[in-house]
């Protein structure tokens, strides 16, 4: 197939944008030809033709018409199958490609909700509200929403309403997660157009005869954006219940970092903390092969959680909240623990657990590598994905239409 695929990012930083260059790689790998139209990256990779258009993506921007011309110019050029769209908040263009070729999108966070993060900040509980007037008293009660200023909030609401519609008309939707394939069917989205695809690890992982367990292992890591949704406060709070010889390595930045640190500070944990910043690939993955416990502390409904798997391959125990797509890779007391969302106390009794004992964190270890090997893999995710992209390509305008044919025949999924 020829794909293009249309997105935000094109860039590793740790988000989207590395799982679309990521995905890229396997497409070619598997001798699909692929363009990229992105607003932050490389204009070319590899064999990959890459088009930067900056700003394309944003929702009602100011330059709309022009940069729509620029992205249905170079799908004109390119005359792809089909089209698969990830972040991109141009609504109204995605409409106009779907008049032309088939048309997938992948959902990567929560566009059905107008604050972005999907959970009350006060109780910590996921949404239980579809979209719509409901959301404003979201923010007027100031529950769900950062935002404060009217305008901005009127604006990120008819956002989210015109990606809510995108998915109704939408033949193919690609979710990571059961979380958030509930989320959007319950959003109005028609289940039998719906393809799980859980993620893959984004590293080369480790060999299993290179798993060990040092008995003196007291080394956390905490990997991702330093955001209040992120939970690195929650991880500080709980560290002063841990008893032993920790340290903890920060690997990450944010507008969030400098209160973590403050708190740090007032916690007098400093001398055991190292805020590493965003690090590069490579120290990234050193920081994961060095590790004993990797902590994934979010208190928002994580859409999936790809730090999670990461540690995972590389055969380190993971401690997380309970909440969101965490629990589809996070296995109770197999591969790691869960305690209740925002119990600090629980979080450090399950983490210090692991640190005391070495023979707890090999098992562990061993099992979680084992499970993305077996259930988070390259070619399991390419499997969805270019099945769910072939039911795509049928769907578009022009070819022989089998609307008799749900998607589920087409693909197999996991839940």
């Amino acid at each position: 197939m020829k794909i293009l695929q249309l997105t935000r990012d094109y860039i590793r930083n740790g988000g989207i944008g590395s799982y679309v260059q990521d995905l890229t790689a396997l497409l070619e790998a598997s001798h699909h030809q692929v363009a990229v139209v992105c607003s932050e990256g490389s204009s070319r990779d590899g064999p990959t033709i890459v088009e930067r258009i900056v700003g394309f993506d944003g929702f009602e921007h100011r330059n709309a018409r022009a940069t729509r011309e620029r992205v249905l110019a170079t799908a004109a050029s390119f005359a792809p199958d089909v089209v698969l769209v990830h972040a991109m908040g141009d609504y109204e263009l995605e409409r106009l490609l779907r008049r032309r070729y088939g048309v997938a999108r992948f959902v990567h966070n929560h566009v059905y909700c107008s604050s972005g993060i999907d959970h009350d900040t006060s109780s910590l509980r996921s949404c239980l509200r579809t979209h719509g007037h409901a959301c404003v008293s979201g923010f007027l009660t100031r529950r769900c929403w950062r935002i404060r200023h009217p305008g901005t909030a009127v604006s990120f609401y008819r956002r989210s309403a015109a990606a809510v519609a995108s998915l109704w008309a939408s033949e193919v939707v690609f979710v990571g997660s059961t979380y958030v394939w509930r989320r959007i069917v319950e959003n109005g989205v028609a289940p039998e157009r719906i393809v799980l695809a859980p993620y893959f690890p984004g590293v080369p992982g480790v060999p299993s005869e290179s798993l060990q367990s040092r008995p003196d292992g007291q080394t956390l890591l905490f990997v991702g954006r330093v955001l209040p949704e992120k939970g690195l406060d929650y991880l500080l709070r709980s560290l002063r219940h841990i008893s032993g010889n920790w340290r903890l390595v920060v690997n990450g930045d944010g507008p969030a970092l400098g209160e973590a640190i403050a708190l740090a500070r007032r916690l007098q944990l400093t001398d055991r903390i190292e805020f590493a910043g965003w690090s590069g690939r490579g120290q990234l993955l050193a920081c994961y092969e060095a590790a004993d416990v990797v902590v994934v502390p979010s208190v928002w409904p994580e859409p999936f959680g790809l730090v999670g798997i990461e540690a995972m391959a590389y055969g380190k125990p993971v401690v997380a909240f309970r909440t969101g797509g965490i629990t589809d890779w996070l296995a109770q007391g197999e591969t790691g623990f869960l305690a209740e969302n925002g119990n600090v106390i629980e979080l450090g009794q399950r983490i210090e657990e692991l640190l005391a004992d070495p023979g707890l964190r090999l098992r562990m270890g061993q099992a979680a590598r084992d499970r993305v090997s077996r259930e988070f893999s390259p070619a399991r995710h390419l499997a969805a994905i270019v099945c769910g992209l072939s039911v795509a390509v049928e769907q578009a305008p022009g070819s022989d239409r089998s609307d008799e044919t749900p998607i589920a025949q087409h693909v197999v999924r996991s839940r």
